[in-house]
């Protein structure tokens, strides 16, 4: 592996229609043309793993279309793994297991999973247990995925402002102490953006600094924009969010008001870390432009462009004619 900080960097297909092969096709031969080497393959849009199991059908399928182009890529895991879930864990391990076998089938060696959420209540009653249950499964992850030549990035997420949910990987701090703890080389720290400056004005910590801290766990990065707004569910269409600047938008680099030019420098990430960009597919007009900004973040990362540089990129986020 690079010793390099950023391995590759590329777009995501989160907004794909679910199962759509050829969708997919599509996609990948237009994320061809852009600047990037790398793209992150959204588990819960491919119909591949149903009821914790892989059906072999659908998992050939897609894997003619990936290897029909020159790309490589990583794996988001179903969005709703959490291995807090302690009623519901075989399944959410079925999936895992079954996320892990399809990143050995496809090549993929990273892959991102979701820091575990409970109930309030729950979390007041049992919060060691749940965090005892989160390290072992994170462990048994890890072995398997070693095996398997994948590293697997846990992400942190978004604290839920009405309360009624812990978000245990909402402050980045946190999330990083979690890690330290599972202690297992196989194991390490995916970064939103995003998600953290959502989170901050809630669990109340510094954005920067906080994020400077998980980063030396970190190999793997979601890349996107907001206002910092917390979504207190008053607006239920997603235009209106983005009109108000409300919420999870997922938007470009540089349409939101994270202080890149603070953030940037802050990072001191493990090397070969994927520069992964998460954006909604209502922005697809400049993807293009999304993508030149993500690869000039990671040479910046690579001590290969001065920041300057790489923040122009970001500052211009409209389509270049």
């Amino acid at each position: 592996m690079t010793n390099q900080i950023c391995r590759g960097s590329g777009l995501n297909t989160n907004f794909l229609a679910a199962g759509d092969a050829a969708g997919l096709d599509a996609l990948l031969g237009q994320y061809e043309a852009y600047d990037q080497s790398h793209v992150e393959i959204t588990s819960r849009r491919l119909d591949v793993i149903v009821g914790g199991r892989i059906i072999e059908e659908r998992a050939s399928a897609m894997q003619t279309v990936l290897e029909k182009h020159p790309l490589s890529y990583v794996l988001h895991a179903d969005h709703a793994i959490n291995f807090m879930d302690l009623p519901g864990a075989d399944m959410q391990w079925a999936v895992a297991e079954a996320s892990v076998d399809l990143c050995r089938r496809y090549g993929m060696t990273s892959m991102v999973i979701h820091s575990g959420n409970a109930p309030v209540d729950v979390w007041l009653d049992s919060a060691d247990k749940l965090l005892d249950q989160e390290r072992e499964a994170f462990k048994r992850l890890g072995d398997l995925a070693a095996n398997a030549g994948v590293r697997i990035a846990v992400e942190n997420l978004i604290a839920d402002p009405s309360g009624k949910r812990v978000v245990s990987g909402a402050d980045p701090r946190r999330l990083a102490d979690q890690l330290r703890r599972t202690d297992h080389p196989a194991i390490g720290g995916c970064l939103d953006f995003g998600h953290a400056y959502l989170s901050a004005p809630v669990v109340n910590f510094d954005f920067v600094e906080a994020m400077a801290a998980f980063s030396e766990e970190v190999w793997h990065l979601h890349l996107h924009d907001n206002f910092g707004r917390p979504d207190l569910k008053t607006h239920a269409d997603e235009g209106s969010r983005v009109s108000m600047g409300i919420g999870d938008l997922h938007l470009p680099m540089g349409w939101g008001t994270i202080r890149w030019d603070k953030v940037l420098p802050a990072m001191k990430f493990r090397a070969g870390t994927y520069a992964m960009i998460e954006l909604r597919g209502r922005y697809r007009a400049v993807e293009d432009q999304v993508a030149a900004s993500a690869k000039a973040f990671a040479r910046y990362w690579n001590s290969e462009l001065p920041l300057a540089e790489a923040l122009e990129v970001a500052q211009r986020p409209e389509k270049q004619q």
